[in-house]
């Protein structure tokens, strides 16, 4: 450079007061608005790389930036370690150490030039980041953060000149920083929600039972089937192993079986109760809303039913009174015909009873007077007496012809009855005639 310096100081002592700053320096309004108004420039291909020229600085300058800087590195350092706990308001250390050094070297020139213009000011600070002079003493991590925060190719900042491109920088940074820590306060709610969540719990509980479940039921099967493959399988080379293959076989088989039908039911039983469950608690409020709808039925057909019971009873019982009625109707019409029909008999029974009086009145009368007459007595006495006298007669010739007509008769069986049978005939015989 042909022109010396703007902050070359020989001849001159000035006294500088250095003010450490551990934080990002926040621009003022008006400065955002600058920054706000000011056009971006366009990145452009990259250039071979240029040598940049040390700083002309006084060493009273160059030493008080070396000690601000080293400050700056030491305190970023011990934030950085006492704060590990919260990564995400230290995602981006290295930018914010770079952006805290460019700021105390801007104050820093300020404070000794006022006068120094922005183009002055940003060619004083690419040379510092970009020359071992007062930068070489730091760290290597350190300096690669100051390089890429003030970009060798200027035409790659965010601004024309030095000040705007560490205001919109800082920018960038503040909105990055409020973008990380929303976003981990969302992560944190959102993980301390899911936690607290019943369905969280339900779904665990779920899946948990349904892996213990199946699990435990797919490997006792796994274990018995796995047995009788492998005895099925160690019968083959029984001849060969005296035997010994068979349980041999089964205790492979067992152990395989074992082991795959636990993790396929593990599996299978976590997955499915996880989802059951999930999906049980999802729709809660539709299922129990369903099983109000299926209670509310069931109330409805029962009421119903009961209805229906009662009107059937109703209905028996009205039956009963008219069967009950009509039944009274059929027995008081029964009765009064019995009544009637018993009043008649009594009468037709009188009127007989009187009539059968009056006729044996009017036979005995007749007898009476049949008696009393003359020719039927004479022909009364007449018949009496022939009677007698025929009767007589008749009833000795039978029993004459009778008892011969029966000693007769017992003659055949005599020789066998010795005798008795004619004395008997002729008894019998004279009875009958």
């Amino acid at each position: 450079q042909d022109q010396a310096s703007p902050f070359s100081t020989s001849g001159q002592q000035k006294q500088v007061m250095v003010e450490v700053h551990t934080g990002p320096i926040m621009e003022t309004a008006a400065v955002v608005a600058k920054l706000a108004a000011a056009p971006r420039v366009q990145q452009q291909a990259a250039v071979p790389v240029i040598q940049v020229p040390e700083p002309d600085l006084s060493m009273e300058l160059q030493e008080q930036l070396k000690r601000s800087f080293t400050e700056l590195e030491n305190s970023f350092i011990t934030a950085s370690q006492e704060n590990d706990e919260h990564p995400a308001m230290h995602t981006a250390p290295a930018q914010a150490f770079a952006g805290s050094i460019v700021s105390e070297a801007i104050r820093m020139l300020r404070k000794f030039n006022p006068e120094a213009t922005k183009e002055a000011l940003s060619e004083t600070i690419h040379g510092i980041v970009h020359t071992d002079a007062l930068v070489g003493h730091l760290a290597e991590r350190s300096q690669a953060a100051l390089r890429e925060y003030v970009p060798h190719d200027r035409a790659a900042w965010l601004a024309h000149d030095i000040e705007s491109h560490a205001a919109a920088a800082k920018m960038q940074l503040g909105m990055w920083r409020a973008n990380a820590v929303r976003t981990a306060c969302l992560v944190r709610t959102r993980g301390v929600q899911v936690i607290t969540d019943k369905g969280t719990y339900v779904i665990a509980l779920s899946a948990g039972g349904g892996a213990l479940l199946l699990g435990s039921t797919a490997g006792v099967v796994g274990v018995c089937g796995g047995m009788t493959s492998g005895a099925l399988a160690g019968l083959l080379p029984a001849l060969f192993t005296l035997g010994l293959s068979i349980p041999a076989g089964a205790t492979v088989g067992g152990g395989v079986g074992g082991v795959l039908g636990t993790t396929a039911g593990t599996m299978t039983g976590f997955v499915g109760g996880g989802v059951a469950g999930g999906g049980a608690y999802r729709y809660r409020v539709e299922i129990k809303n369903g099983a109000l709808f299926v209670r509310v039925k069931v109330r409805d057909a029962k009421a119903k039913a009961a209805k229906a019971v009662q009107q059937l009873q109703i209905k028996a019982a009205n039956a009963g009174k008219t069967a009950k009625t009509q039944t009274n109707g059929t027995l008081k019409m029964i009765s009064d015909k019995s009544s009637e029909l018993a009043c008649r008999a009594q009468a037709y029974t009188q009127a007989a009873a009187t009539s059968a009086q009056t006729k044996a009145s009017d036979l005995g009368a007749s007898a009476k007077s049949l008696a009393l007459n003359p020719a039927v007595q004479v022909t009364s006495a007449a018949a009496a007496g022939g009677a007698v006298a025929t009767g007589v007669a008749g009833g000795a010739f039978g029993l004459v012809a009778g008892g011969a007509a029966g000693a007769a008769v017992g003659l055949v069986p005599a020789i066998f009855t010795f005798g008795l049978s004619i004395p008997v005939c002729a008894a019998i015989g004279s009875g009958t005639g």
